[in-house]
């Protein structure tokens, strides 16, 4: 994928793992249940990883996770460049509905067409993901966006 300042997006190797730690650590962001997940970077020239996003497939379900862009790098877009580029993953991966949970970005989210509700009316296995079993506090917002 084409970024201003030539980052690119790829899938997240197994040795991208601590950076990924490292940068959803920084933010404060749930590391339970990331070898659930499929996982994105968005990659400086020399291979650095500055942002991240997830998706954990449940059934027809995903759960969009661990967004995250270096700080010095927000607010250029990149952030969306990410989500979009898992939205794309998702509906080829026949996911219907993405769902997220958010505690500090509803308003970047709703840009991208997702939209607020109640979280008990979440059910199915989507459920047993740790982001719902407490790995995100019961104040978190969700999110969804339909992909059908």
């Amino acid at each position: 994928m084409n970024l201003k300042k030539a980052l690119e997006i790829r899938q997240a190797q197994l040795e991208d793992k601590d950076c990924i730690s490292l940068l959803l650590s920084s933010f404060e962001l749930p590391l339970d249940g990331l070898e659930n997940s499929k996982m994105w970077v968005l990659l400086e020239n020399d291979g650095s990883v500055q942002g991240v996003a997830g998706l954990e497939v449940w059934g027809g379900n995903g759960l969009l996770r661990s967004v995250a862009v270096n700080k010095n790098l927000q607010n250029r877009g990149y952030g969306s460049a990410l989500v979009k580029h898992v939205i794309n993953e998702a509906k080829k991966n026949g996911i219907h509905e993405l769902l997220l949970l958010t505690t500090t970005s509803p308003n970047f989210f709703r840009k991208l067409g997702f939209k607020e509700d109640n979280r008990e009316n979440v059910t199915g296995s989507i459920t047993n993901s740790m982001e719902f079993k407490g790995a995100c506090p019961k104040t978190a917002i969700l999110m969804r966006l339909s992909l059908s």
